[in-house]
Parts: C-alpha cells; sequence; structure tokens
C-alpha cells in the first residue's frame, strides 16, 4: 500500500515560500464505520454487530470523557484531548472566558515508540510509509463539491 502525492506551489505573495513547492498527500478513500465493523468481523470471530455496537458506544464514552475534561487514551491507538482556541488578554484579570476563548477543537496524538539504537520517535499507524507521484489522472476527493486547489 502506497500513499499518493500532488506537487502544489506556493502561491501566497507575502509568503517566504512563494514559488516553492511542496506534497499534499491525496485521500484515496473514505472508510466509515460500517465497512470498518465489515472488516473486524473478517478478521476476527466477533459479529459486525457487535462490532459496530462496540464501536459505536465507544465514541459515546469518549465524548463524555472529552466534555469532562479528561484525555482519552485507546493503548495502541493515540490519545485525544480537547483544546481551546483563545485571543489574548494583556493581562491575567482581564481575560474573560466568553470574551477570550473563542472556540475548541480536538487533539489527536498518535501512540509513539521510540528505539534506543537510532532514538527515532516512530508513529504508531504510519511506520514503513511509502510515497508515490500520483498520476495526474487521479480523481481525488471533494468537500462540498468545490475542487480542490
Amino acid at each position: 500500500m502506497t500513499v499518493k502525492y500532488k506537487l502544489y506551489q506556493e502561491k501566497r505573495k507575502d509568503s517566504k515560500n512563494h514559488g516553492k513547492w511542496y506534497a499534499r498527500a491525496i485521500v484515496n478513500d473514505v472508510v466509515h464505520l460500517d465497512a470498518i465493523s465489515q472488516e473486524i468481523q473478517d478478521n476476527t470471530t466477533a459479529k459486525k454487530a457487535d462490532v459496530y455496537a462496540v464501536l459505536t458506544e465507544l465514541v459515546n464514552v469518549m465524548s463524555r470523557h472529552l466534555r469532562n475534561g479528561d484525555r482519552v487514551v485507546i493503548d495502541g491507538f493515540g490519545s485525544f484531548k480537547v483544546g481551546l482556541k483563545t485571543k489574548p488578554a494583556d493581562k491575567a484579570k482581564e481575560f474573560n472566558p466568553a470574551k477570550n476563548i473563542v472556540g475548541s477543537r480536538l487533539n489527536f496524538q498518535p501512540e509513539t515508540h521510540w528505539t534506543a539504537t537510532d532514538r527515532i520517535r516512530r508513529k504508531q499507524f504510519i511506520q514503513g510509509i511509502e510515497v508515490k507521484l500520483a498520476s495526474d489522472k487521479v480523481k481525488t476527493p471533494t468537500s462540498g463539491g468545490g475542487a480542490q486547489p
């Protein structure tokens, strides 16, 4: 399996990297919970309906813990926590949550492993990844019906 990429040129005139080229990974497909449940059934003795029920409840339980401010760690996968988007205040006593906290986001940190010999941190899911330049004829998924840049 290979991750395909396309080359893009930085076109913002005010960017220090204006005119330079970089790669963007192309999404090949979208996999939903139903298909994941089927794959797990095919690879284990669990039934698809049972897998689906457990994964659906995992989403509910994770959501409850994240709303409570907990970090959710799924061993072998990674951890999730809530992050805040804020505007600064000049002084601590001037900070008003209603005014300065403007949003939230979900932070994900994949599980990483250290190797003693080369002291490199390797992310669990992308170890051994291979990349390949996509041909111009590869169709890329779009969101909202618009074309990707």
